[in-house]
């Protein structure tokens, strides 16, 4: 996706997101884990054992600048080769892309989607690209896991995420009145 695009999708609130992430977890008997194998479950338990979806690894020359892709009938999640590998050696940036990819598929398989550009007015919570990243934070960080006393090296070494990610879910919890 270039800078700028999303797509518009069914309003949902980051609560309902989290829920639907938080019952992700559990349905794969990952909510008593702080760090969950993001890549091992798309790729082994939700395509090689179950089926529900393929799972691809793209050529940096065929995906180009997108990271991940996600099939909006649900086919197919991809990977670009190197964000994969990155990934599978638990770069923080490359599981939360995973995870990213893993919240399109859960939250906007075959629903309507209508193109948009970001700053046109639509509110974060209407975009695609939004839900998804809050579908990641919540799914690799869940708040259950987070205290009050924690900064980002914590969550890093916790989660297995990001600086940014880390910083990023630390500020929405301390501003929604959590932690």
């Amino acid at each position: 996706m270039s800078t700028g695009d999303d797509y518009k999708v069914p309003p949902m609130s980051w609560a309902a997101i989290g829920s639907r992430a938080d019952r992700f977890r559990q349905q794969f008997g990952l909510h008593t884990f702080p760090e969950v194998p993001v890549v091992e479950l798309i790729e082994q338990v939700l395509d090689y054992q179950l089926d529900m979806v393929r799972f691809d690894v793209g050529s940096h020359h065929e995906m180009g600048r997108a990271e991940g892709y996600t099939c909006p009938t649900g086919k197919f999640i991809m990977l670009r080769e190197d964000v994969y590998e990155k990934a599978c050696a638990g770069e923080g940036r490359a599981r939360f892309t995973a995870a990213h990819e893993l919240g399109h598929w859960a939250l906007h398989t075959n629903v309507p989607l209508a193109r948009a550009k970001r700053g046109d007015g639509t509110k974060p919570y209407c975009l695609a690209e939004p839900q998804a990243n809050q579908f990641a934070a919540q799914f690799l960080m869940p708040q259950s896991f987070i205290y009050n006393t924690d900064r980002e090296q914590d969550l890093m070494d916790r989660f297995g995420v990001s600086w940014d990610a880390a910083h990023h879910r630390l500020r929405s919890i301390r501003k929604s009145g959590g932690c």
